[in-house]
C-alpha cells in the first residue's frame, strides 16, 4: 500500500487551510527565522574556505588563497603526486567590555583544499604570503609540454 504525504483530492486534508499544511508552513517559517541576518554556515551554502583561484597559463600555474587574519606559520602547503594541498587552522578570539559586563567570542576551525595540477616542475615551485593571500606558482615541466600532442579525429 502506497500513501502519499501529501493529500490528493477532495476531502479535509486536501485544502491547503488543513492542519498539515499549517504545520508545514510553521516549520518553514521556523527555519526561516533562525537563519535571518546570519551568515549560512558553509555546509548549507556551497562556500568552501579559504577561497581559491586558479589560472592556467602558458608557462605556469598559479593558485591564489584568501586567508584573511593569518600568517604564513598557521599554513602548512604540499606537493605530492600532482596534489597540491594547502592546510591550516583559524584562530580567533575576540573580548569586549562594557559597562554591562565582558563579552567574550572564540572560533576554531581546521581547513583543508586541495587542487590537482599535474605536468608541474615540483622542483621549482614558489610560495609567498602577502597581506592575507597565499600565491604559489607552479612553473610547467617542460617534458610534459613537448608530451602532449593534438590526436586528429577522422570523421565516418
Amino acid at each position: 500500500m502506497n500513501r502519499m504525504m501529501v493529500p490528493k483530492g477532495r476531502g479535509p486534508l486536501a485544502s491547503r487551510d488543513a492542519p498539515f499544511f499549517a504545520l508545514q508552513r510553521g516549520i518553514n517559517r521556523m527555519f526561516d527565522d533562525l537563519w535571518h541576518g546570519v551568515d549560512m554556515p558553509a555546509v548549507f551554502t556551497g562556500h568552501r574556505f579559504p577561497s581559491l583561484e586558479v589560472h592556467d597559463q602558458d608557462k605556469e600555474v598559479k593558485v591564489s588563497a584568501e586567508l584573511p587574519g593569518l600568517t604564513e606559520k598557521d599554513v602548512d602547503l604540499t606537493l605530492e603526486n600532482g596534489i597540491l594541498t594547502l592546510k591550516g587552522e583559524k584562530k580567533s578570539e575576540t573580548t569586549e567590555t562594557t559597562e554591562h559586563g565582558v563579552m567574550s567570542e572564540r572560533w576554531y576551525g581546521r581547513f583543508e583544499r586541495s587542487v590537482a595540477v599535474d605536468g608541474i616542475d615540483e622542483d621549482a615551485v614558489t610560495a609567498s604570503f602577502e597581506n592575507g593571500i597565499l600565491t604559489v606558482t607552479l612553473p610547467k615541466s617542460e617534458r610534459q609540454k613537448e608530451a602532449v600532442h593534438k590526436i586528429p579525429i577522422a570523421a565516418k
